[in-house]
């Protein structure tokens, strides 16, 4: 059972399980730089903005689009759904980490998590359905037994 006394005797900084959420929560932050990425070289090649100030800038003095490429549409999505889904990973994996949670559970929740959510991103960019689906429903599974390993790590 996690106390306070074991939290105090074992620094977060020292726990595998921490390193190993620390790397997770980098790898997902440059796949989401990534995303943004792919929204900036598709507009600037292509020259399309849809605000003003952007396309007179960027766009070298290129009247503004009505609407945005499809690809920056889609890394829009990706965004979307990245923002709606990974906050909350982050903080239930947190959670998991400061109870105490083990690093080979760690790898295994963390690393399924990572792993998964950059494929759904690639299938997202790349329009591929069912397979943004299964990703999604993937994660899902992986995040609810998370949920379930913390509840018992906590509760039980």
């Amino acid at each position: 059972m996690l106390t306070a006394t074991s939290l105090a005797h074992a620094p977060l900084i020292e726990s595998a399980a921490f390193r190993v959420w620390v790397a997770s929560l980098v790898i997902l932050f440059f796949k989401m730089f990534a995303i943004s990425s792919v929204q900036a070289i598709a507009r600037v090649r292509s020259r399309a903005f849809t605000r003003p100030e952007d396309a007179r800038v960027f766009g070298k003095g290129a009247a503004p689009v009505e609407r945005e490429l499809p690809l920056v549409e889609r890394a829009n999505g990706c965004w979307r759904n990245d923002l709606e889904n990974i906050p909350m990973y982050l903080f239930l994996s947190l959670a998991f980490v400061l109870a105490g949670g083990g690093e080979r559970y760690a790898w295994i929740y963390f690393g399924l998590y990572t792993l998964i959510r950059c494929v759904h991103s690639l299938v997202y960019l790349l329009g591929l359905q069912p397979h943004r689906f299964l990703a999604f429903f993937a994660g899902n599974v992986v995040l609810f037994s998370l949920i379930v390993h913390l509840l018992l790590r906590v509760f039980g």
